[in-house]
């Protein structure tokens, strides 16, 4: 069982019915999230992270090619951030924010699934 990954499956999941249900709130909470001053440095660090849980444990799941290539996906938009600089990152965020909020709906429903399924092959 890969409980990280299970894990980061639930996170998903959560995050796609907060889009599917709220959409215009969770644009607000994207554009207060990037006024922080650690967001840029908390976008880097955590796809760092999740990227290396997710290639350290995807072996453990059933299907591990799949989250190889999200484990290196996030390392390489890590490395992307970090040459954006913090203050195009932001601009990113503010304008995706406004500008997609009808694309949360769809979105926040294909986090829900792919959460769920996240969930369910790390368990079998």
């Amino acid at each position: 069982m890969a409980i990280f990954i299970s894990l980061w499956g639930v996170i998903t999941f959560s995050f796609g019915l907060f889009m599917m249900l709220a959409p215009a709130h969770f644009a607000d909470q994207i554009v207060r999230f990037s006024h922080q001053r650690y967001f840029h440095y908390i976008e880097i660090i955590s796809r760092l992270v999740l990227g290396s849980v997710l290639l350290l444990d995807a072996h453990n799941t059933s299907s591990p090619l799949v989250f190889e290539v999200i484990g290196n996906l996030l390392f390489i938009i890590a490395i992307i951030l970090v040459f954006m600089t913090e203050k195009y990152h932001k601009k990113f965020a503010l304008w995706s924010a406004s500008y997609c909020v009808k694309a949360f709906r769809p979105a926040g429903l294909c986090a829900i699934i792919f959460g769920l399924w996240t969930v369910y092959v790390s368990y079998y």
